[in-house]
């Protein structure tokens, strides 16, 4: 099982330096989304899509120490921020490091997991 580094696209929307798009591809062999350095992006959105889903459940989870990740909440109604469907969702909280993990891996399960973030408007260029 490899980590799935994303692809990141700069200076998307405002193309100010202020947002960033990144996009892992992952899969039913390779669960574990590489985790982003977190503190500088204020708003972030997640969506997800998979031509299979087979069965995956998908977690947006948080970490302060690199070591222990934990499922951060959605900020529609504060559940568990997962999907077992395509969807967008937004999280709340600011922790240090985020990552996508399927939790349920599933059978062949394909989704690909997309995150916009936006800068604080003082950490524009």
């Amino acid at each position: 099982m490899a980590t799935v580094t994303p692809t990141v696209s700069r200076d998307v929307g405002e193309r100010d330096g202020s947002s960033a798009l990144w996009t892992w591809a992952l899969t039913t062999a390779n669960v574990d989304g590489a985790p982003l350095e977190w503190t500088e992006w204020a708003d972030r959105t997640w969506a997800v899509t998979a031509a299979n889903w087979g069965g995956a459940t998908l977690s947006i989870e948080g970490s302060n120490d690199g070591t222990n990740y934990h499922t951060m909440s959605n900020a529609a109604g504060g559940a568990a921020a997962t999907k077992t469907t395509d969807g967008i969702l937004t999280t709340l909280e600011t922790p240090r490091w985020v990552r996508p993990k399927l939790t349920t891996a599933g059978t062949a399960a394909t989704p690909v997991v997309t995150l916009i973030a936006r800068r604080h408007t003082g950490m524009r260029r």
